[in-house]
């Protein structure tokens, strides 16, 4: 079922009206944390993502295993079930926005545990994948808290509503974008807010050990009340307990693009101890989202990461290397 006009009109109407609401609401409400300069505060996002009803269901994934929830009102979501391909995919989705969100990150999409149950989701599955059910099901797994009922766990995932395909992954781009983060090199304003965006994903990817972002259609961005910025997501693959060569050599290769970082990023990670992080990567419904080994690996690459800034800050000084 593809989305009918008057849906997408709807959807478009709610956001529309809440960017018309937003200088009504109270001062409370305008300092709550908000996704990527959006009108949409991450508490509201966070709440439909768990709990909205699912009105359709569509798969979309290509490496893994994704759907899309179509929900009930102006958000909608990915879901990324545990799965016989990436069973624990799903729980790296939740880790990475957790850590996003304790070093004060807005560009990582809200996620959070959400359990479908296998009849729910035929019933709801758009009608031309009806003749795949069987081989969906076949890789997505199940548990059964009772006889003859079955449930999947996964990510429930902001599904960012005007996410553009983005140049800035390709060489050229890449070769720019990088002198931006130079240590002492000139930038505008709009520059500047996409430079800062640029260098904590470089940043933020060595952390959580994500090799993936520059494979071609994962560095995506969002125009929000008119300001580009850069939309970090897909972390299924992240958190790996042992890095390959390969890996190690893009990661690196990734980090090193940036010689420059936003001041309260640094600091944020720099306050992010063992205590924190663990709490960070644990959910009050499933327990740790990380297995011993991924979290010892977590721990390793932050000490990488500000080893990294520390020297950099020692060949040209705090001021210049943290100035974004």
């Amino acid at each position: 079922m593809r989305w009918p006009i008057e849906r997408i009109a709807f959807k478009m109407a709610v956001l529309s009206g809440a960017l018309f609401l937003w200088p009504l609401w109270s001062s409370a409400q305008k300092e709550e944390r908000r996704f990527a300069s959006s009108e949409l505060s991450e508490a509201q996002i966070l709440e439909a993502i768990a709990n909205a009803h699912v009105d359709n269901l569509r798969p979309v994934g290509t490496t893994s295993i994704v759907f899309q929830l179509q929900l009930t009102g102006a958000i909608d979501a990915a879901f990324k079930p545990e799965s016989r391909l990436h069973p624990r995919g799903w729980a790296h989705e939740i880790a990475a926005y957790r850590v996003a969100r304790l070093l004060g990150m807005d560009q990582v999409p809200p996620a959070r545990v959400r359990s479908l149950e296998r009849t729910q989701m035929r019933r709801h599955l758009a009608p031309e994948w009806h003749g795949n059910w069987e081989a969906l099901v076949g890789q997505i797994i199940f548990s059964s808290p009772r006889p003859g009922v079955f449930y999947t766990k996964g990510a429930s995932i902001y599904w960012v509503p005007n996410l553009e395909r983005s140049e800035l992954d390709q060489p050229e781009a890449r070769k720019n974008w990088s002198a931006w983060l130079k240590p002492g090199h000139p930038l505008d304003e709009r520059e500047r807010i996409l430079a800062r965006d640029l260098a904590t994903m470089c940043l933020f990817d060595a952390l959580i050990g994500n090799a993936d972002r520059m494979s071609g259609g994962n560095l995506r961005t969002a125009t929000n009340r008119g300001i580009r910025r850069v939309i970090i997501r897909d972390h299924d693959l992240a958190f790996p307990a042992h890095w390959s060569e390969p890996q190690r050599k893009r990661i690196l290769g990734e980090l090193r693009l940036a010689e420059r970082f936003p001041r309260d990023l640094v600091e944020a990670l720099r306050k992010a101890d063992e205590a924190a992080l663990r709490s960070a990567t644990e959910d009050p419904e499933v327990g740790p989202l990380l297995t011993p080994e991924e979290f010892a690996a977590l721990l390793d690459r932050r000490a990488m990461v500000l080893s990294y800034v520390a020297a950099l800050i020692e060949m040209h000084g705090e001021e210049a290397v943290l100035d974004l």
